[in-house]
């Protein structure tokens, strides 16, 4: 990751101002680009530990259905997300979710526990509910197959929405890549249409400002992409 913010850095320091040392100009957008990525990846780890959480409380809603208590239920839903998603980060914390139940610890206690520990929206509404539930007595099957209904909802809709944009976010990192690929070009095939804006004030200032414009369309094209619900 930071070595791709150098190279990127290396690359506007020549396209910008004619030498690769002139990049360390663009080092201070270095902890910007890892924060960016590492955001990235972040995103994707907790979307996948979303989607696994929501199949298993999926399951566990079938399970309930079917007669069983919810510290069973949550046993097979461990099960089945073993099955299904290997020893992954959600399934090692529903088998130390099931390990707690099973040492007499509260069920509601566990589900709180669950959701500051992995810190997922979504996790932390259904301890929510859970909780709720049965402090006041309520339909707990019901409840739990209404919410891994509207969980699952909003999943497909999600999904919809980055299968709608993903063509979009395509354009936009080829667009965003296009200036300074034309700079280059122009570097390599008419250098001395270009050369006027490398070695001389006017110039330096010119395309600093070009420098500025494009790292911020970059910014705000990733906000414009950056679409959930």
């Amino acid at each position: 990751m930071a070595l791709g913010g150098v190279a990127f850095c290396m690359m506007m320091g020549l396209a910008f101002y004619g030498n690769l040392i002139a990049g360390i100009v663009f080092l201070a957008y270095l902890p910007f680009f890892c924060r960016k990525n590492f955001k990235i990846l972040r995103d994707k780890e907790r979307l996948k530990i979303q989607d696994e959480f929501i199949d298993a409380i999926t399951a566990m809603s079938f399970s309930l259905q079917a007669g069983y208590s919810v510290e069973n239920s949550l046993e097979l839903a461990t099960q089945e997300a073993q099955k299904l998603h290997g020893n992954s980060a959600m399934t090692k914390e529903l088998k130390r979710t099931v390990g707690k139940i099973k040492r007499n610890e509260p069920t509601n206690r566990v589900f709180s526990e669950m959701a500051e520990s992995l810190d997922i929206e979504e996790i932390r509404d259904f301890a929510e509910i859970f909780n709720c539930a049965r402090k006041n007595g309520g339909n707990l099957v019901g409840i739990i197959r209404k919410t891994s209904e509207q969980m699952k909802e909003k999943q497909e809709i999600n999904t919809e929405i980055n299968t709608l944009i993903s063509g979009k976010k395509l354009e936009q990192k080829i667009l965003c890549a296009m200036p300074v690929l034309i700079v280059m070009y122009l570097r390599v095939g008419a250098e001395s249409f270009i050369s006027p804006m490398y070695g001389n004030p006017l110039g330096i200032i010119c395309m600093s400002f070009c420098a500025a414009v494009y790292i911020g369309a970059i910014t705000w094209s990733e906000k414009i992409t950056d679409i959930s619900i």
